[in-house]
């Protein structure tokens, strides 16, 4: 099968998993409902409108703005957590919902720690690199070049103090020190934690097109050698969605084929291993079999299908 043939099947599968999506759309246009959490809704306006699916995402963010935004610029329910409202941020500004966006942005820039970088939880002690990284991609969108030189400086001290090679330490202190007590990465274990990598390269592949300086790149391709030490389903785990995006916009910005290749090697496995309703589920990794999993999936892969398939495309 060539490339073309590829592309088509990563669109279909993606359009796919945003129809099963917007089955669960409610009459209101949002999207919590009896027996489902209720702070799922964040990768849905991002996902659907990947997928052309304008409208439905709207309904969701005319149903967020009048049930939702906090007067301090959070999502009700969603305690703080960054990251989520990261997702959330970033999908609602690609639709142009300033009136979203910017309160949630506000939210977001009261959290950053003093060394740089974000926790999962505003309230949390440690930083994460999940939270730090995906933020900082929000405040690159919003044109917060403040908040996201900062949170660049915090990867780059995140990936010079790591003192082993075989494992990627993913938390530090308030003041940036690296916690080695925490979570990390095996590089030896397959089903690992791979977006604590993977987003990092990211936000510094954004901060090269952002800037045109090559620090960036080089540290970009810095988080690329980490994540080609890692196991054999570094690229092919339903962990590795984030990871995709990244190998993607690396190949964007230096032709590395092996970034190309880890790229398609995902959206591959996505179009494998999708369920026939739309969604995914990995029973071997311990994803219970409730419809959140399954959606979330859905909602997040979907975009990583399309955005992965659109820069593929770019580069025939």
């Amino acid at each position: 099968m060539d490339l073309n043939q590829k592309l088509e099947h990563y669109h279909r599968a993606a359009v796919k998993a945003v129809e099963f999506q917007l089955r669960h759309q409610q009459p209101d246009g949002g999207y919590i409902w009896e027996g489902y959490a209720n702070d799922a809704f964040h990768k849905q306006a991002y996902s659907w409108a990947m997928s052309g699916y304008y409208g439905n995402a709207h309904r969701l963010l005319n149903w967020v703005k009048a049930e939702r935004l906090e007067p301090d610029g959070q999502l009700k329910a969603y305690n703080g957590d960054c990251y989520k409202h990261s997702w959330f941020l970033q999908g609602a500004h690609r639709l142009g919902r300033f009136d979203l966006t910017y309160p949630v942005m506000s939210f977001l820039e009261t959290v950053q720690a003093p060394c740089g970088g974000y926790p999962l939880l505003a309230k949390d002690e440690r930083v994460r690199s999940l939270a730090t990284a995906w933020t900082g991609v929000s405040a690159l969108l919003m044109g917060r070049m403040d908040i996201a030189q900062r949170v660049a400086d915090w990867c780059v001290n995140l990936l010079e103090q790591q003192p082993d090679e075989s494992r990627f330490y993913c938390q530090t202190t308030r003041d940036g020190t690296l916690c080695t007590d925490g979570e990390f990465i095996d590089t030896a274990k397959t089903k690992q934690s791979y977006w604590e990598i993977s987003l990092p390269m990211q936000h510094m592949c954004r901060m090269c097109m952002a800037t045109g300086q090559q620090q960036y790149l080089d540290y970009a391709g810095r988080f690329f050698e980490v994540k080609l030490r890692c196991a054999e389903d570094n690229y092919s785990f339903v962990g590795s969605g984030k990871s995709s995006l990244a190998a993607a916009l690396y190949y964007l910005l230096t032709d590395d084929k092996r970034a190309r290749d880890c790229c398609i090697r995902y959206c591959d496995f996505l179009v494998e291993t999708q369920r026939k309703e739309g969604g995914w589920r990995d029973a071997d990794y311990g994803e219970p079999d409730i419809p959140l999993i399954y959606l979330d999936h859905a909602a997040e892969f979907g975009v990583w299908l399309q955005e992965n398939a659109a820069i593929l495309a770019s580069k025939q």
